[in-house]
């Protein structure tokens, strides 16, 4: 079956929602479900007990010659290069991180979202930039609420290779004009839900954020929707999740 809502009930944080969903893995046959559809009514939220799960995977994924949560994280957002100055600003600091860092391979999701590559030659496409001057623009001029978008899957790019493939797909931004909200939309071709998910969502909530702040809306809800979602084991079953090796 490859539509699997989450009960939303139990997914109102984000991990909160992390939580559930991997129980929800645990208990299947395979540590495997497609179309796994969270819906995080509370993106903004975060009690002392959830910072204390972030610590503890935290811990097992150092532990396990992992990338940390901080990391996975950054690649969506990177929260402690953010001044304060906007989105331009930040993609210049970034891209100088960017190119001292990553010799080779697709990068990371923040650099899709502010260099992707012009087609028609020159300077780079910052789509970050773009999309908060489109949201920016809904909120003094005619209002649109379909066509908010920031790519990352291009075919150009390895469309065949199995790995190196970014995993995220598209982020979609969502403004509702009748309370000035900003809800967020990930499609994700494939999650590990513990090497990555967790990083995945807490970049996601960070990106949310920056994008609402820049452009003068508050804080909306966060959906995330995994067409394949699987809870890595130690035994590697399937090529799943094998520990001790970073993918």
């Amino acid at each position: 079956m490859y539509f699997n809502p989450m009960d939303t009930s139990v997914t109102r944080t984000p991990v909160r929602a992390w939580v559930e969903t991997a129980k929800a893995l645990r208990d299947t046959n395979g540590f495997h479900l497609g179309g796994v559809n969270v819906h995080i009514q509370f993106p903004h939220l975060m009690c002392d007990a959830e910072i204390a799960v972030i610590r503890h995977v935290d811990r097992f994924l150092r532990a396990h010659g992992q990338y940390p949560v901080s990391t996975v994280a950054n690649t969506i957002f990177p929260q402690c290069l953010d001044h304060g100055d906007g989105a331009e600003a930040l993609a210049e600091r970034y891209m100088k991180t960017f190119k001292r860092s990553m010799k080779s391979g697709w990068g990371r999701y923040f650099e899709r979202f502010v260099a992707w590559p012009n087609p028609k030659g020159g300077k780079p496409i910052n789509q970050l930039a773009v999309v908060i001057d489109m949201l920016s623009e809904a909120r003094a001029r005619v209002f649109h609420t379909d066509k908010y978008e920031l790519v990352v899957s291009d075919p150009a790019r390895r469309i065949r290779n199995v790995r190196n493939r970014p995993c995220l797909s598209l982020v979609e931004l969502k403004p509702e004009k009748a309370t000035n909200l900003l809800h967020i939309y990930a499609t994700y071709r494939n999650h590990y839900y513990i090497q990555k998910t967790l990083g995945n969502i807490l970049g996601l909530v960070d990106l949310q954020a920056f994008i609402a702040r820049q452009a003068g809306f508050e804080v909306g809800t966060l959906t995330l929707n995994s067409t394949s979602a699987n809870l890595e084991t130690s035994s590697g079953k399937d090529g799943v999740g094998k520990w001790g090796k970073r993918t």
